[in-house]
Parts: structure tokens; C-alpha cells; sequence
């Protein structure tokens, strides 16, 4: 350990590239700001112990800040199936090399190891002399290394200077190391790593309880084009898709695919079923589901509107019966009372007084109809008096009717919107 520092300026030096977590509480810096830090913990004793002023703690803290850390090389590494071999240390290896067809459609060789026994596997890499403190990326396309019984080994592991015992581990199972991309059942990973003071590099790859396949990648960028397929059951399955069987599942188990799509239907049935029968307060509604669009059945709301227009043309009739009543009023009044009698009083002036003689025929027929006049109009009286009566019940009935309509559309409404 060569000094300490806060926690910001920790987090800082490692999003610049310029150091790397061990742990939670440490960081190990890149060997080009290995001189840095210690020439600016050196300045920083000789401040406390010399008891420099302000503005000479300010010079030194502005030479440091300008002094920029050089860009850090990346060397990028890929997985190609012919420089790798099974480890000849396991005496259980299962496994082979073949071409096969990548998420991308095209053909590629890969390595598939292990299976669904204790048969520990391991594929490596020959001795690689990398360059010394520096960056690497490693990337390759998976599939497979689960089971469902979450006891598999799918790891990923870096061996430096064959010292085993202080070998990296990546477990790439349960979501351990975060794919960039998962396209058809496969994941695509690049994992970093720094060589360190180390001479020589050997790369591993660990499978057992669960057949795992490593297929050749490029660089991530090459499938910046190549939309991710996500299962549609990830979250439900216990264990992730697997090239050995043809719908990436065993079908016989229940997280098949097609099991877990006939268990979403009948949910989707369960919850249809419950919602059916609804009842709607003096509209007898029931409310009917579509199963094929998961809509209304139209025959059933044209049923519901033809309700509704009985109810409208039983208003259009009462309406229809007080026009007629007053019609019928008013010729009953003319044609079949007050004309008859009048043709009748001008008949028999006439043969009285004579045909010249018309100022006394017109004072006779008036004498002879005052009382019939009268009585005519306290009969016109009563009958528009119990005409208005009747009017003002076909009203109310036609606001209730009406009102039987609002409600109807309402609650029509409201079961379409549930």
C-alpha cells in the first residue's frame, strides 16, 4: 500500500481509467500513475511538514491537476475455438468442437462441454505471453450452463503464472456477469481484466451438471445492429436456453415453452370468466366477452341499442297521442257536432221565414243555438282541461322513459370500460 485518499477522489481515478477496484475499501493504480500518486503524496507531506502557506498548497495541487494521464491501451481479445483444448489434468471431460450457426446466422466454430452429470470439464488456452499492466477485453458468444436444479458450474476463470490459488473466477450463471446482448438463447460478454506484473496468461473455461457452448464473437460493435430477442418467460424459468433442445427447453418439463404459453391462456380465461355476468340494475345487462379480440361481442351491443330505440319510439307514440287527441278534439268539434246542428237551425229558419227574409233567419239560428253554443263551450272546457291533465302524465312518462335510456347507455358504458 502506498498511501490512502477519499473515497470521491477513489471513485474519480477509476472512472479515468487511471486505477481499478480490488475490493469495497481499496483500489490499485495503473503503473503510469503509480509515479503520480506517490510524487503527489510525497508534495503533500512536505506541505503538512513544512507548514507551507495557502498559496503554495494551491501551486502544487494546480501543477498536479494539469498533469494529464496518459490514455490507457486496450488490448482486445477474442474466442476462437482452435486455440483452445481440454484441460488433460480433468479426467472427465465431455465435450466437442463443431461449426454451428451463431445468433447472427452465421457459421462459426464453437466448443460445447460439460453435460447434465458431475462431469467436471474445463477447456483452456495455451500459456499466453500478454503485455504486462495492461487492459484487456475478452469476448465470446454463450449458451447454455444451467439446470434446473441451481447446482451447476459456469464459469469463466484467468490463471496467472499457473498459480491456480489466486486464479480470477467468473461465474457466468444466475446473472453473476451481465450479458451486453441476448439474441436467439444466446449471450454475448466481454470481460475486462488487467495483466499485471504477470508473465504469462492461461484462460479457462469451467463447465459441470450443465452443457454450456462458447461460440467465436466479434468485436460488440459488429452487433450494434442485431436487436435483442429476450425470452418471453425469463423471469419464470429456472433455468435459461439451451441449443440441445430444440425449443431451447426440454418439452416434456413444465417450462416449456409451450406449457407456459397454454398456463398464460388459461389465466387469461380464468380472468375472462370472472368478469362475466354482469348485472345492470333495470337493464338486464349481461356483459359478454369476445374471446377472439378480447372485445365486446358486437351482436350483444346491438341487442342493448335496439333496447334502447323501442324505448325512443315508445316515446315518439305518446307524443304521437297528444297530437291526436287534439286533432281528434277539434273535429269532433267541427264536423261531428257543431256543423250538423247548424245546417239543421238553418234548415227550418228557412222554410219559416222564407229565403229574403235573412236578418230574421240569422237572429232565428242564433236564438236557437245560444244554448247549444254554451253548452259546447264548458264541453271544450272539461275536455282540454282533461286533455292537459293527460299531457302532463304522458310528459312525466316521457322524462321517465327518458331517464330509463340515460341510465341504460350509462351502464352500457361502464360494463364496456370494465
Amino acid at each position: 500500500m502506498i498511501g490512502s485518499t477519499y473515497p470521491k477522489r477513489a471513485a474519480g481515478l477509476v472512472k479515468k481509467g487511471r486505477a481499478r477496484y480490488v475490493n469495497d475499501w481499496d483500489i490499485r493504480l495503473n503503473v503510469p500513475d503509480v509515479m503520480n500518486f506517490t510524487e503527489e503524496t510525497k508534495m503533500d507531506n512536505i506541505n503538512n511538514n513544512l507548514g507551507e502557506t495557502k498559496e503554495m498548497i494551491t501551486a502544487s495541487t494546480t501543477i498536479l491537476t494539469e498533469r494529464k494521464a496518459p490514455e490507457q491501451p486496450v488490448n482486445r481479445l477474442f474466442f476462437s475455438a482452435r486455440e483452445w483444448a481440454f484441460n488433460k489434468a480433468c479426467k472427465d471431460n465431455v465435450g466437442s468442437r463443431s461449426f454451428m450457426e451463431g445468433p447472427d446466422g452465421i457459421i462459426a466454430e464453437a466448443y460445447m462441454i460439460g453435460n447434465w452429470n458431475w462431469n467436471w470439464t474445463e477447456i483452456l488456452t495455451k500459456p499466453l505471453i500478454l503485455p504486462k499492466n495492461t487492459l484487456h477485453t475478452f469476448t465470446f458468444w454463450l449458451n447454455g450452463g444451467e439446470n434446473d436444479r441451481n447446482n451447476e458450474v459456469c464459469r469463466f476463470e484467468i490463471v496467472f503464472n499457473n498459480d491456480h490459488e489466486n486464479r480470477y473466477t467468473y461465474n457466468l450463471n444466475r446473472n453473476f456477469v451481465k450479458p451486453l446482448k441476448k439474441v436467439n438463447g444466446w449471450e454475448l460478454y466481454e470481460i475486462p481484466f488487467i495483466t499485471g506484473d504477470n508473465e504469462y496468461t492461461e484462460l479457462r473455461f469451467v463447465a459441470q451438471n450443465a452443457p454450456m457452448t462458447i461460440l467465436t464473437a466479434k468485436d460488440k460493435s459488429a452487433y450494434a445492429d442485431l436487436a435483442d430477442t429476450v425470452d418471453e418467460f425469463e423471469g419464470e424459468r429456472p433455468q435459461r436456453h439451451n441449443i440441445i433442445f430444440d425449443d431451447g427447453w426440454p418439452n416434456d418439463n413444465w417450462y416449456s415453452t409451450k406449457n407456459l404459453r397454454a398456463q398464460r391462456e388459461k389465466r387469461m380465461t380464468d380472468k375472462q370468466n370472472a368478469a362475466k355476468n354482469i348485472d345492470v340494475q333495470n337493464f338486464d345487462f349481461d356483459f359478454r366477452m369476445n374471446p377472439a379480440a378480447n372485445q365486446p361481442n358486437p351482436d350483444f351491443i346491438s341487442g342493448k341499442l335496439d333496447e334502447v330505440s323501442g324505448v325512443l319510439d315508445g316515446v315518439s307514440g305518446t307524443l304521437g297521442g297528444v297530437s291526436g287527441m287534439v286533432g281528434g278534439l277539434m273535429s269532433g268539434l267541427l264536423n261531428g257536432l257543431f256543423a250538423n246542428e247548424l245546417r239543421e237551425k238553418v234548415e227550418a229558419a228557412i222554410k219559416l221565414c222564407g229565403t229574403g227574409n235573412t236578418d230574421a233567419i240569422t237572429n232565428m239560428v242564433m236564438d236557437s243555438l245560444n244554448d247549444r253554443l254554451d253548452f259546447l263551450t264548458d264541453q271544450i272546457e272539461n275536455n282540454i282541461e282533461s286533455m292537459t291533465d293527460q299531457i302532463e302524465a304522458m310528459i312525466d312518462d316521457v322524462g321517465g322513459r327518458l331517464d330509463d335510456v340515460q341510465s341504460a347507455v350509462e351502464e352500457m358504458q361502464d360494463a364496456y370500460e370494465d
